[in-house]
């Protein structure tokens, strides 16, 4: 699975990126809302994780435009403090998982699994097929 890390905290998505690497998967992780749409535009990725609180442009404006240009990526986001109103928020804008930091890595792993699950519900398009 190529799964693209967004979080403005290095040492959070680093140990992330390379607990999911040691199960397989691909990772890519980026530290900006800004630059996680460059990305997302020009490449192919089955999911996304998404922290919410970062500089300039949030998590939920960023899975706001994800949602426009890849209605079908898995997101799952990442809070360190959500108010249960936003994490209702998220899951409407159609939030596969939600994960309260700090978490173990175990509940990532998990989220991963609930993404194969989502995944063998829905085919996640490739970029152009949308």
């Amino acid at each position: 699975m190529d799964i693209m890390i967004v979080d403005d905290e290095p040492e959070v998505a680093e140990v992330l990126a390379t607990s999911l690497q040691r199960q397989g998967h691909r990772t890519t992780v980026v530290h900006s809302g800004r630059e996680a749409l460059d990305r997302i535009k020009g490449g192919a990725y089955d999911a996304l994780f998404l922290d919410v609180s970062m500089p300039g442009m949030n998590g939920l404006d960023v899975m706001a435009e994800v949602r426009r240009i890849r209605p079908a990526l898995a997101v799952v986001v990442i809070t360190g403090h959500a108010t249960a109103d936003e994490i209702e928020h998220v899951k409407k804008l159609g939030a596969v998982d939600v994960i309260q930091k700090p978490s173990a890595l175990t509940h990532y792993h998990q989220a991963i699994e609930r993404l194969h699950t989502h995944a063998e519900r829905k085919p996640l398009p490739r970029p152009g097929d949308v």
